[in-house]
């Protein structure tokens, strides 16, 4: 089946396709956005695109300038092959594709016409002879070699070959800022050799002063002023330094520097003009484009990278829940369990004492995502190795809280509810801190509230759990929840509640575990609207037939 996506082509020819391989993908200005662009006229979290069975359902998320499907204004709209999606005042648009999410040649922008208008625009400010132009050329060649190159390395050549040409310089690195430092990324001598870190030498004085003020430094015959005695510029023999801050725009704020161009030469540079001094200042602007680029790349290529390792633990930790529930005879079992995202804390589980049998868990670990998945993975497994042993709920979960008090943090903590059955109806619960259980009597279509009755697990060493009796006649429907259910929440922060949830049970526990899940799934789905939520939900559901 086709991996639908969104597709985003500027007006200078740079692409990127997105592929929709999660069930939500948020779109905006931030970084811990899915899909980033710097634009300061797209919202934080802009708004995402939803998939389900039902398609591909687009929601604003509350932005300030809007969301657009087609030209209209929307709050949510599901999406279909081909549709043009605008975000923000600029309208910034992505196209949507539900098969290979490419834009056919009537819809892709002319990029010839672009390069010809802007080698008019610098046409304008240029002597027509033919060493301007030959250095207008090289401006012109690194403007299309980055936007059809992706590779930093190949980035960076481009940058300090063209720097070379224009200048006359012998030697050209290019510095990337790490936290308040500038390091070296690439250099390359007049001959067009690679330079390694360990051939580096540069003026340190002039790169602090360039990274502090933003401004360009020009000394292209000879070096004056503060930096003539400076230790470096005399050990290194030099007569002309150019150095040039390269400034891009970052996901939060106004433009920053994000790396440095740094040119130097023991002779004299070519004599520098005001006009060449204006083509190696684009050159610079052109070059911190460049880097602003690869920076989104790599974000890009790090956020999917840990989106593939969050996929594979939250497929790890699907893989620990039980793959098929148990067919226990005088029973009709339902589960079913979401994290917030990914991983989350929420756990359930059936034993089969024998063929008459069973023990239900339902589990919620404190916190949410890979800390909760882990304490959850290791809360799973040391308990079903207790139930497995013959331990009733009640002894499993005093040795479960032993064990949790001496290996997990004092701040995290589970709440459960373990119940045994038999073929008749009768047995026995637990619950421990938990939200109450739901029992739907089919006699009376009332329902009971199983309240907590035990301290939670693994936050008081001193606790010991005990059972109290339980028994479900025939048609009677147990449903025992976390509290992702009853505090889901719609685009206005509502909940669902618990009134709402019970409301649900007493409606269609009547026509059956199968259908009851179901109802409530519906529920959940109408309510949210498909706002995301704040908390894993998981559900348990037993009926006695």
């Amino acid at each position: 089946m086709p991996t639908p996506s969104l597709h985003w082509l500027s007006a200078s020819g740079e692409e990127q396709t997105y592929p929709i391989t999660f069930p939500e993908t948020i779109i905006g200005r931030k970084s811990d956005a899915d899909i980033v662009f710097s634009n300061p006229n797209i919202s934080r979290h802009h708004a995402k695109v939803v998939t389900s069975d039902e398609g591909a359902l687009v929601l604003d998320l509350g932005s300030t300038h809007g969301t657009f499907v087609n030209g209209e204004r929307v709050e949510k709209q599901f999406l279909k092959d081909g549709d043009r999606l605008e975000l923000g005042k600029d309208r910034v648009e992505i196209r949507f594709f539900t098969g290979n999410g490419r834009i056919d040649s009537q819809s892709r922008f002319d990029t010839t016409e672009v390069f010809q208008k802007s080698l008019t625009d610098l046409g304008r400010l240029l002597p027509s002879n033919f060493s301007d132009l030959e250095k207008i050329s090289c401006v012109l060649d690194f403007q299309y070699q980055w936007e059809q190159t992706y590779t930093p390395d190949a980035a960076f050549l481009q940058i300090l070959q063209s720097a070379l040409k224009i200048s006359g310089a012998e030697r050209a690195f290019v510095l990337l800022r790490h936290n308040d430092k500038f390091e070296y990324a690439a250099g390359i001598d007049g001959k067009g050799r690679s330079m390694s870190l360990a051939e580096f030498q540069a003026s340190h004085s002039v790169i602090d002063e360039v990274g502090a003020t933003g401004k360009p430094v020009f000394m292209v015959e000879g070096i004056k002023g503060k930096f003539a005695e400076q230790a470096s510029i005399v050990a290194m023999n030099l007569r002309a330094i150019a150095c040039l801050p390269l400034k891009g725009q970052t996901q939060e704020g106004p433009p920053t520097i994000l790396g440095i161009l740094y040119l130097d030469s023991r002779k004299t540079m070519h004599s520098l003009s005001g006009l060449d001094e204006r083509i190696l200042t684009k050159l610079a602007v052109d070059a911190g484009t460049v880097i602003e680029r690869i920076e989104m790349i790599k974000g890009f290529e790090e956020r999917r990278k840990l989106e593939q390792e969050l996929a594979l633990a939250e497929e790890t930790q699907r893989s620990l829940l039980p793959q098929k529930l148990p067919n226990i005879a005088g029973f009709r079992l339902r589960a079913f369990s979401k994290p917030t995202r990914y991983v989350g804390g929420d756990f359930y589980d059936f034993i089969a004492t024998d063929d008459s049998s069973f023990t239900g868990v339902l589990a919620d670990v404190s916190g949410k995502g890979v800390a909760a998945s882990l304490l959850s993975s290791m809360t799973l497994g040391c308990l079903e190795m207790q139930l497995r042993a013959g331990l009733n709920p009640a002894q499993a979960l005093t040795r479960l809280n032993k064990f949790l008090c001496e290996r997990s943090a004092r701040s995290r903590f589970v709440t459960m509810f373990a119940l045994t059955l038999n073929r008749d109806g009768n047995g026995t619960m637990v619950n421990a801190g938990h939200n109450p259980g739901y029992l739907y009597r089919a006699a009376t279509g009332e329902i009971e509230e199983l309240n907590s009755n035990n301290m939670i697990v693994g936050a008081f060493s001193f606790a010991t759990y005990e059972t109290m009796p339980l028994r479900l006649e025939r048609g009677d429907v147990l449903v025992v929840y976390s509290d992702g259910l009853t505090e889901a929440e719609n685009p206005s922060g509502e909940m669902l509640g618990e009134s709402k949830v019970k409301e649900v049970i007493q409606q269609n526990a009547a026509q059956g575990a199968e259908e009851l899940e179901r109802s409530l799934l519906a529920a959940i789905h109408f309510f949210t609207e498909g706002h995301s939520q704040s908390d894993d939900i998981t559900l348990m559901i037993v009926e006695k037939t």
